[in-house]
């Protein structure tokens, strides 16, 4: 097989989920090609995706020494170093991306949501407001995919424009109805309106589209992380409690899983369990120590 073969085959076993075998792929085709860019961003992702973030983060920075003008692996860089909890590099690769893409909606978001984890309210509020600014003024809005009608209504939430978000949502929708991200955010929208029947109606859809992704890939933390949250807007502790529990048994490090059963075992009552869940957050990530 080829480079770009092997390479094609590295993408699509990677959004199958098979991560492992991805990077087998990703492995062979830089074999042939070491010093494509595109394979070694790849390459890193997937090890992300397996949660060996040294090694992620050498891949990008080797796709970077190649191609240094890209802005996506600067951003993807950017959250990888979140994760490693290396803030300043962080915020130096969004720069970065920014410098690169000024006009490109994504990079906006993207740092937007750093800065939401680093708990810079403010500032992630004005990139979001930026990323929605560029959105309508640089894209053919019909052209957009489901992802970033979901984005966009996640924007305008945060901004508290509900309505205008719950369009966005239902834009996301009527291009993929199974997009369980924004049937869950259509949800905590309509409940912000005061609409808490319909709100529960779209959250509960967002739990059985969770559901069947963790059958097609039992072994996404993510998948159990999201089903988590969704459960516990239900009220549904027990059931979300083992849903958190399931996303760091895959995950130890998963630190919003942590903190996701923290809040579940406040609501329940149990203070002594939610502060050892939140004691655990802050040994991993001790930006959320003001949990204490």
């Amino acid at each position: 097989m080829t480079s770009n073969e092997w390479y094609n085959t590295g993408v699509a076993l990677h959004e199958l989920g098979r991560f492992t075998e991805a990077l087998d792929a990703y492995n062979k085709a830089l074999e042939i090609s070491p010093d494509n860019a595109k394979i070694l961003f790849s390459k890193g992702m997937v090890l992300k995706s397996l949660f060996r973030y040294e090694e992620s983060l050498d891949s990008l920075n080797r796709s970077l020494q190649i191609n240094p003008s890209d802005a996506k692996t600067w951003y993807s860089k950017g959250e990888l170093l979140i994760s490693l909890m290396q803030y300043r590099e962080a915020l130096e690769a969004y720069y970065r991306a920014i410098y690169l893409a000024p006009e490109d909606p994504e990079v906006w978001y993207r740092r937007g949501m750093a800065l939401r984890e680093m708990k810079a309210y403010e500032e992630a509020m004005d990139d979001f407001e930026k990323a929605i600014h560029l959105y309508e003024k640089n894209y053919d809005l019909g052209s957009m995919s489901a992802s970033e009608w979901c984005k966009k209504g996640m924007g305008l939430c945060k901004i508290k424009s509900y309505e205008e978000a719950i369009s966005a949502f239902n834009r996301a929708l009527e291009l993929n109805p199974a997009n369980g991200k924004a049937l869950y955010n259509k949800g905590v929208a309509l409940r912000w309106l005061g609409k808490h029947e319909d709100a529960r109606i779209y959250i509960e859809k967002a739990v059985e589209i969770f559901d069947t992704k963790i059958k097609t890939n039992p072994d996404n933390a993510r998948f159990w992380y999201n089903k988590g949250i969704a459960l516990r807007d239900l009220e549904k502790y027990k059931d979300a409690l083992q849903a958190f529990e399931r996303a760091i048994e895959i995950n130890p490090s998963f630190t919003k899983a942590w903190i996701g059963k923290g809040i579940v075992y406040d609501r329940i009552k149990k203070h002594q369990k939610a502060i050892e869940a939140y004691e655990r957050a802050v040994d991993i990530n001790p930006i959320y120590s003001d949990l204490l």
